[in-house]
């Protein structure tokens, strides 16, 4: 009855996992610009779709972090089945990727380069956070942002993953419009494009964050 209930528990808290990830994956993020959208990402394959507006923009959404809270009978149960841990592990990753991507894109409301930065350095590091940082501050310098009114992750799958790297195969797609920093509305016709990049990413302080992006032809 014991192991029973053991397994029953672990199967819950996989189930949580699982929920939560597809979650994070309806939710919309704002923040970065329509008439600049094709230079956001520098990436060639990218296709720009422009459409009237339909409705108002949405805010972004508060993405929570996959916190792993075993007791200890399941922390010895999960030892046992080491798939068990591997799969809640991929999962973790997966998570916080999206995450980094709604931080990136709310940083694109930010008032001044410092406060872009400072909310860029939660999500990514290295050279592409430079890179992303020098593209900022082209157009946060005019006032102007961008407001991301939805995200639909099409895929997003593990395709490596150690202790502490790990690289992805991303399919995402996202709408946006320009946003006035000074008036903080949107405006303009609203856009929608198309990213699909493999993904390097380091984890720090218990948390994955971006460090490579490679577009794929």
């Amino acid at each position: 009855m014991r192991k029973m209930n053991l397994l029953f528990g672990a199967l819950a808290l996989g189930l949580g996992v699982i929920v939560g990830t597809l979650g994070v994956s309806l939710l919309t993020n704002p923040s970065s610009s329509g008439s600049f959208i094709s230079k956001l990402r520098g990436q060639e394959n990218v296709q720009t779709v422009t459409g009237v507006v339909n409705g108002s923009p949405e805010t972004l959404p508060a993405l929570n972090t996959v916190q792993d809270n075993l007791s200890a009978s399941n922390a010895a149960l999960y030892s046992a089945n080491p798939d068990l841990v591997l799969n809640q592990e991929k999962q973790q990753i997966v998570a916080d990727y999206k995450q980094d991507i709604g931080i990136f894109f709310a940083a694109w409301k930010s008032a001044d380069m410092d406060t872009f930065r400072l909310k860029l350095a939660k999500a990514y590091t290295g050279e592409l956070f430079e890179k992303h940082a020098q593209r900022a501050q082209e157009f946060l310098v005019q006032g102007v942002g961008l407001n991301v009114t939805q995200i639909i992750f099409d895929q997003v799958d593990v395709e490596s993953a150690d202790a502490n790297t790990a690289t992805l195969r991303v399919d995402y797609r996202y709408k946006a419009r320009d946003y006035s920093l000074t008036d903080k509305v949107s405006f303009g016709e609203e856009h929608e494009q198309t990213v699909q990049v493999r993904v390097n990413l380091l984890k720090q302080n218990s948390r994955w964050i971006i460090t490579g992006e490679s577009s794929i032809q």
